[in-house]
């Protein structure tokens, strides 16, 4: 490990994770994930709520969970946004990767 590694981790760490959750997506993108999270918690769902719908908001839920890691990776690709908007999507996006960590498997 190097010392520029260290001294600003959201970089390293985004340059790892950004690629990795990216493919994820895709992978539940294209129904190839085998379980979703349970989202019972979720209103407006209910028992009846189908499996694709649960699908699709996962497939939501990862796209805005990718954002900080993005911006962090290539910043260029959000300089149309105001730094307010920026802020409030890394920060809605880091908070849904915490909740929904544990859910990041296949």
């Amino acid at each position: 490990m190097t010392k520029g590694e260290l001294y600003d981790l959201k970089y390293t760490l985004s340059d790892f994770i950004y690629p990795r959750l990216k493919e994820f997506k895709e992978k539940v993108d294209s129904k190839n994930a085998p379980s979703i999270p349970d989202f019972s918690n979720v209103e407006n769902f209910s028992n009846q709520t189908s499996f694709a719908e649960k699908e699709k908001y996962w497939s939501e839920i990862l796209s805005k969970m990718i954002i900080p890691f993005e911006y962090h990776v290539d910043p260029e690709k959000f300089k149309h946004l105001e730094f307010e908007e920026i802020n409030e999507k890394v920060e809605l996006g880091l908070k849904l990767f915490a909740e929904y960590f544990v859910n990041l498997w296949f």
